[in-house]
């Protein structure tokens, strides 16, 4: 190992917006697990290619002479197609360089979130944390590849993954993709886990020992996280247990249904009550990488019913810590929220389970030392890596 290697007293640290709170969350582990480095963090968008304006006007064009037909006709967002363009990707990179090589001389390692572009310096060990791959999306139900991004813009994401030490990810659900989609050596991947975003609380909750027959749905994204399909399925629990509720926060959808409140948009300090409150978490997914909200309920000991896509069969153990149904099936949901609510003390169980498995598996412990041991492992013998 190059001596002056083992004096290098910074980490460079790569992220772009909320991510949501998990950047918050990884700059926390490397203060904890690296005490000794100090942390310089780099917002992608605002200090390298806002700096630009050059960049941010080509890359907006871009943008819209690729995707326009999708934007105008598919309805998606300008926002979530920026940053799949090759012209950007190579932009990102090339600035990147440009701006940070010299600082890169006095940093142990670099690391980011998110696979949306390549934030890896040449000589500088380069780390990535993620919850998702891009043809990760084939894998759920009705995927189709004219939803993905432009062919060019794939073979650019691949790299990503190759000129890191390690890919560490939250699921092996991401894994999986790495290995099978972008022919990633397995050695080379690290699963550490995600951590709540919504620290679980020591009291216990408060449902009426699991009676009171409330179901929690949370989510932004209502069409996503399977609103419809929950609808549908509590059109059905209602005609067996009448007196059933459900509480929908995160989003504004119509209802035309009883015993059902709308919250809309909520502060993440009340995700906590509303979770305490509740007997069950339903989360009918279509679409969904990690799933962070059923990895929270299980950390506050509410059971979790969920659909097997992406990483929520990983994290809710079907019959254990809660249920897991097909996706798109109301029966099947319906038939699952039911069982749960006509039998109090199987929520319970579930939800004691759930609460040893977030503690023991998804706990901000857990993941930060996970992530520490993964990136010291990779690191060059003999560098001074904190701990």
């Amino acid at each position: 190992m190059d001596e002056s290697y083992s004096r290098r007293t910074r980490i460079l640290y790569f992220r772009q917006g909320n991510f949501s709170y998990t950047n918050e969350n990884v700059a926390t582990w490397l203060r904890e697990q690296f005490p000794d480095k100090e942390l310089i963090q780099i917002d992608v968008l605002q200090e390298v290619i806002k700096t630009s304006r050059y960049v941010v006007c080509r890359s907006a064009a871009t943008t819209l002479a690729t995707y326009l037909r999708r934007i105008t006709l598919g309805g998606e967002e300008f926002r979530d197609l920026y940053y799949r363009t090759p012209y950007l990707f190579r932009a990102i990179r090339r600035m990147i360089a440009e701006k940070y090589s010299d600082l890169a001389r006095s940093c142990l390692f670099s690391i980011q979130t998110q696979s949306l572009y390549d934030a890896s310096i040449d000589g500088l060990p380069h780390f990535l944390y993620t919850d998702h791959t891009h043809l990760a999306n084939l894998k759920y139900p009705g995927a189709k590849r004219s939803q993905l991004s432009i062919p060019g813009w794939i073979e650019l994401e691949k790299t990503i993954y190759h000129h890191v030490e390690a890919n560490l990810v939250m699921s092996a659900f991401v894994r999986d993709s790495l290995v099978e989609d972008y022919d990633c050596d397995p050695a080379r991947i690290a699963i550490i886990g995600a951590a709540p975003n919504v620290a679980p609380p020591d009291d216990l909750p408060d449902n009426g020992g699991y009676s009171n027959r409330k179901i929690l749905f949370v989510g932004i994204d209502w069409e996503r996280k399977g609103g419809p399909i929950l609808l549908e399925a509590f059109r059905q629990v209602l005609e067996k247990i009448p007196d059933a509720q459900l509480t929908i926060a995160g989003c504004s959808p119509r209802v035309d249904l009883p015993n059902v409140k709308v919250l809309g948009r909520v502060p993440r300090t009340e995700i906590s009550g509303l979770l305490l409150g509740s007997s069950m978490l339903a989360l009918p997914s279509v679409r969904e990488p990690q799933g962070m909200i059923a990895i929270e309920a299980l950390a506050h000991g509410i059971p979790v019913v969920a659909t097997n896509v992406g990483a929520l069969p990983e994290a809710v153990e079907d019959g254990r810590t809660g249920r897991i149904v097909p996706p798109g099936d109301a029966g099947a949901l319906a038939a699952a929220l039911i069982e749960l609510l006509s039998d109090p003390a199987l929520c319970r169980r579930c939800g004691e389970a759930g609460r040893v498995s977030a503690r023991e598996r998804y706990s901000y412990e857990a993941v930060s030392r996970n992530l520490g041991e993964a990136i010291r492992a990779r690191l060059p013998a003999g560098a001074a890596a904190g701990r």
